[in-house]
This record gives structure tokens, C-alpha cells and sequence, in this order.
């Protein structure tokens, strides 16, 4: 993708809600269902190395939404895609702390009972 496409594209500033929501989502049922149905892959390494993969897509997500709002100041709707944009690195920054409290369990709480 090149800058030229994330400028233009439409789902572009969209890309950070996007990412933040599908990296929790993604946290969380990997999370559950190893803690939940085979408690023995509850370590810490898998719950760091599952948090790793979440927090690389919210700060995919965040940096293709940052490029599609930078720079052209002429766009005719550069308030709304910069305010979808700004929304969706919030989400990025509040669901990239629930994965690191969610990981921080899985080194605080036993995973086998």
C-alpha cells in the first residue's frame, strides 16, 4: 500500500478502530480459550507472545490511520477523516491497556487450577 492509496482511501482513518477492536477481540478468545479448555498454555510466554500479536496490529492499525491524515490540507473532508482518525487511536491506546492487564493475569493467577 502505498502513501499515496492510504491518502485516498476511505476506510484508511478507520484503520485504528478497527485494528484496536479486532486486537482486543483477538487477545481475548485466544486468551479464554487457552485459559479456559487447556489451562496447561496458560504461561506467561504464549500470553506475551498472544499480547505481542494484538499490540503489533493496534500499532498497524495507528500508523495507517496516522499517514492517511497527514500532510494534504486541501482534502474537503480532512476534520471528519482527522477526528475518525484521532477516535480510533484512543481505542488503540484504552484496548492496549485492557491486553496488558488481561497478560499481566496470566502471570499473576495460576493458569491450572
Amino acid at each position: 500500500m502505498g502513501m499515496n492509496v492510504l491518502g485516498t482511501s476511505r476506510f484508511a482513518p478507520w484503520a485504528a478502530l478497527v485494528a484496536a477492536l479486532g486486537g482486543e477481540a483477538l487477545h481475548h478468545q485466544l486468551l479464554a480459550d487457552m485459559l479456559r479448555f487447556q489451562c496447561e498454555l496458560g504461561s506467561l510466554v504464549i500470553g506475551l507472545g498472544v499480547a505481542s500479536v494484538s499490540w503489533l496490529l493496534m500499532a498497524s492499525g495507528s500508523a495507517i490511520s496516522w499517514f492517511a491524515v497527514r500532510g494534504d490540507d486541501a482534502h474537503p473532508h480532512l476534520q471528519t477523516r482527522r477526528f475518525t482518525a484521532q477516535l480510533g487511536w484512543l481505542a488503540c491506546a484504552l484496548c492496549a491497556v485492557g491486553v496488558a492487564w488481561q497478560t499481566l493475569a496470566t502471570w499473576l493467577v495460576p493458569s491450572c487450577p
